[in-house]
């Protein structure tokens, strides 16, 4: 997690040339109320609240997103019809925080709203800005000295802060800085830390608040394969692609509407959450259904586990501190995603007004994933019946620091969605003396995590990626209840003894949705009261958890003070505009958690009502030396089935032979 702002300044100057394949934002009129905005958009909004005084020549502006019309609006709205566009900016005039709404289409400033003391999110220039100075100061180069190493040879990459009551940093925009050496030719990402040196900075003055400097640790030859160099290939393998030869059944049309089997949805980017799905809606026979209003990635919590003040404050919120589209990478085909992919540009505001582009940000695939939709063996005909199971993938990578995050939303003929988390790049590295856990003192030196290389520990961390799922199951109208598993006996034990049967109670208000560790087994649905099925069943999806660790840390830990949504994995709200973040908008620097607890302390109802579910994804990363040099794909998923949703199964009248028209690069 070190390098983040780094890699993103890098990959921008590299990436951001070259012909699209296939264009999107950048270029077009928004033909879909919930379109992200265009660059002509993003300008008008800056000159608007120009033009208004409200902001001015050195104004930065941390957010210019989409401010869709009422959610009413936007699932009654119909292809054709006019719709209105609004802005929703972040902007930073005097290093003061302010929020406003620009109305577009009336070509006006609605509401202009100071926030003193509010932190966004970091941008480039105070990225830089803080750099620089550190990298100036006199006790910074007497640190590098004292190590014997050469400045030329050192970089420094600014990091998130954290916030940790009692340090005398409160009520300033803090970064901090660790540094970096390549001592043999690495890429800058993958060079050795130096550890025992961080630089505190106040990213508004610039002012150099602290150099710590502990004792130096001896800087051992780069570990063998560390930097990405690949070594010499093993066993030849044969090529293995996943193809299209006769076309792709992808759908493309306006600006990322998408169409695959019986699936429809809206795409749009998001500078913060990455990329956001809208109304994701399945063809069943003649009638058109709802499954979910929106779904995307709320927020993103790292924190490692070391004690020294040079890593106790890596305390990563990655989408509210950093942004996941603000980091979003450029993707390789036949690596990222397959070749026959649709590969899309996606446009994304910047920091000063205006907007970048970053190609190929996006990959939208299908893909036989080798397995049987459904199958049955006749042994009398001796005959298979069946067809090959087939999905659909929306697929983004941001790379934040060292880890890069493969995120898929993964769509399957039988009503099925899968969001999936894959952790790779490599570990974050720290500098021991021990070469060999068999050295005089390797315990001690590796206590908070694991030697993976000589003279190399990774610290041990959490990762937890909490989903916004807007579910809108055959309507908006929806509760939550959960199926508990209860054992019981039999009246009369002549065969059997014992068997369950399941007990299903529906939620009243909002909060953490507790397991119960008592009991067998439970699951959680969304259902829709007001509908019945052919069968006289209400209508419901079905959620199936993986990865289910909750936080570990004590709750007077600071870290815990603006991460409340770790502490149990599936939360469920009454839908209310605003409520977007699970460590709410402003993650960065804060005190307090304006997120989840604070959302579901209203105690407003479900039952019956809009409801929104958050799930978290967590899981415990302690490392393994197989974790090096490079990280192999480490995946995190939860699906959402239907459950009495339908009369039978959809894929029944699946045609994985079906083909349209091939992507138009």
């Amino acid at each position: 997690m070190n390098s983040r702002i780094l890699i993103c300044l890098l990959t921008i100057m590299a990436n951001c040339v070259g012909p699209p394949l296939l264009q999107a934002q950048s270029t077009q009129v928004p033909v879909h109320p919930l379109d992200a905005l265009t660059a002509d958009e993003i300008a008008q909004t800056v000159k608007l609240l120009k033009d208004a005084g409200d902001a001015d020549q050195d104004t930065v502006y941390p957010a210019i997103t989409l401010k869709p019309a009422t959610k009413e609006a936007m699932r009654g709205w119909k292809p054709g019809t006019p719709f209105t566009r609004a802005a929703f900016v972040i902007l930073r005039k005097g290093l003061v925080t302010a929020e406003a709404v620009v109305d577009l289409s009336a070509d006006k400033v609605v509401t202009f709203t100071p926030k003193p003391g509010a932190q966004p999110s970091i941008m480039d220039y105070e990225w830089i800005k803080a750099r620089d100075a550190f990298m100036a100061d006199k006790r910074f180069s007497a640190a590098i000295s004292k190590r014997n190493l050469s400045v030329k040879n050192v970089f420094c990459t600014p990091n998130s802060a954290g916030t940790f009551p009692g340090d005398g940093l409160e009520a300033k925009r803090i970064l901090k800085i660790p540094c970096f050496t390549a001592l043999e030719a690495a890429s800058p990402q993958a060079a050795r830390p130096i550890e025992g040196l961080m630089g505190i900075v106040d990213s508004d003055s610039g002012q150099v608040l602290d150099v710590v400097d502990r004792e130096p640790v001896p800087m051992p030859p780069m570990p063998q394969g560390y930097g990405m160099t690949l070594p010499q290939p093993g066993p030849i393998m044969k090529p293995v692609a996943i193809m299209a030869p006769q076309g792709s059944n992808i759908q493309l049309s306006g600006n990322l509407e998408v169409k695959w089997a019986d699936w429809s949805m809206h795409v749009r980017p998001d500078k913060r959450a990455g990329v956001i799905l809208n109304l994701i809606r399945f063809a069943d026979s003649a009638k058109t259904r709802d499954i979910a209003y929106q779904m995307n990635i709320a927020e993103m919590f790292v924190p490692y586990m070391d004690p020294d003040p040079t890593w106790s404050y890596r305390t990563f919120m990655d989408a509210g501190e950093f942004g996941l589209g603000y980091m979003i990478s450029t993707l390789k085909p036949g690596v990222d995603c397959p070749e026959a992919s649709y590969f899309i540009d996606l446009t994304f505001p910047n920091d000063v007004g205006g907007t970048y582009t970053r190609p190929k940000a996006l990959c939208i695939f299908e893909r036989a994933t080798g397995d049987p939709a459904w199958r049955h063996y006749s042994p009398g005909a001796k005959q298979v019946t069946g067809i090959a199971q087939s999905e659909m993938v929306i697929r983004h990578i941001p790379t934040l620091g060292n880890y890069d995050y493969v995120v898929d939303y993964v769509f399957t003929p039988q009503g099925n969605i899968t969001l999936r988390v894959g952790a790779t790049g490599f570990d974050a590295i720290k500098t021991i003396t021990a070469k060999t856990m068999t050295d005089q003192g390797a315990e001690e030196a590796s206590r908070y995590g694991t030697l993976i290389a000589p003279y190399t520990m990774a610290p041990n961390h959490d990762h937890y990626f909490s989903f916004r799922l807007d579910l809108d199951v055959d309507g908006p109208k929806n509760a939550l209840v959960r199926d508990t598993v209860v054992p019981s006996k039999i009246a009369d034990p002549k065969t059997r003894t014992s068997l369950w049967t399941l007990k299903t109670d529906r939620y009243a208000a909002e909060g953490p949705i507790a397991e119960n560790h008592m009991s067998a087994g439970e699951a959680w649905r969304v259902i829709n009261p007001d509908e019945k099925t052919g069968l006289g069943y209400n209508p419901s999806y079905w959620l199936e958890t993986h990865h289910q660790a909750t936080s570990a840390l004590d709750a007077a830990d600071p870290p815990q003070h603006r991460a409340g949504f770790t502490t149990y994995s599936l939360w469920a709200t009454h839908y209310a505009e605003g409520e977007d973040w699970s460590a709410g908008l402003y993650p960065n620097l804060s005190t307090k958690d304006e997120g989840l607890p604070a959302f579901v302390a209203q105690k407003r109802s479900i039952n019956n009502e809009d409801l929104v579910l958050w799930y978290t994804m967590g899981f415990r990363h302690a490392p393994r030396p197989e974790d090096f040099p490079i990280l192999p794909t480490f995946w995190h998923e939860v699906t959402l089935r239907p459950a009495f949703f339908f009369d039978r199964d959809p894929s029944m009248t699946f045609n994985p032979g079906l083909i349209s028209t091939a992507p138009k690069n």
